[in-house]
């Protein structure tokens, strides 16, 4: 079998060095070829040798990049039938590599990133709810300083993506639930995809979202759960605005 085209933007081989980082570039090609369907699921891959010649790596390389990928759900091995790709039901879809594969914008479909709000949907609010009464000093500090550095990254998007992320993260990890901050990877995955996509705020409504960002910020540092609650459910209902209906995005 051919080696077959990458998604724009990915890198097609990682070259010969043998190294250790070789094998987390297998993983990454591998990974998004098969996020975005260019391996589909139930397919098998081309037979060892001629897969890692295709990616110029050792064979042993492109073996310990299959444990990880079978790890994380996408691959499954078997005696004679050889490496295929598992259903997508089957991925651990809130693994970090595997959502960070799907912030490409030819990846992320309207119906993944509905998924995806769906998510934040669920739970978010109720995160932002928990750290409006357990949040020490220091996380409303780092909360309110994750807002500021939103409201000073000016026109550069780049620094707008890194200090949303942050704030959403540091609202996780006040919610003092030791699971919750994991779900930062979800809404990274999100905030990125959803810049990929070149879906920019217009001015007035990026200046509304980012007052709801300091209501929020503001809620929670004076301990108004309820207050938290209910502006993190209008900033998602807001974001889910930005799509279509679910029917729509599904077909």
């Amino acid at each position: 079998m051919a080696n077959r085209a990458m998604p724009k933007n990915k890198a097609g081989t990682p070259g010969r060095k043998g190294s250790r980082g070789h094998v987390s570039a297998v993983v990454d090609i591998l990974g998004a070829r098969i996020s975005a369907g260019v391996y589909k699921e139930g397919e098998t891959l081309p037979v060892e040798q001629e897969l890692a010649m295709a990616l110029e790596v050792g064979r042993n390389s492109l073996r310990e990049a299959v444990k990880v990928l079978s790890g994380k759900g996408l691959l499954s091995t078997a005696p004679r039938s050889g490496t295929k790709v598992r259903p997508r039901e089957e991925w651990n879809m809130l693994d970090q590599h595997v959502l960070s594969w799907h912030a490409d914008p030819e990846i992320a479909s309207d119906s993944f990133m509905l998924d995806l709000i769906e998510l934040r949907r669920i739970i978010e609010p109720k995160a932002a709810e928990l750290a409006a009464t357990r949040a020490t000093k220091e996380d409303v500090a780092n909360i309110l300083a994750a807002y500021e550095a939103m409201a000073d990254s000016g026109s550069d998007p780049q620094r707008r993506l890194a200090a949303d992320i942050e704030f959403h993260a540091a609202v996780l990890k006040a919610s003092h639930n030791s699971v919750l901050p994991h779900f930062k990877y979800a809404i990274a995955t999100y905030l990125k995809a959803h810049l990929n996509l070149g879906q920019e705020l217009e001015e007035d409504v990026d200046k509304e979202d980012l007052e709801r960002h300091h209501k929020i910020a503001w809620a929670i540092a004076s301990g108004k759960a309820k207050s938290a609650y209910s502006l993190t459910v209008e900033m998602l209902n807001l974001n889910r605005a930005h799509f279509p209906s679910e029917d729509a995005a599904k077909k």
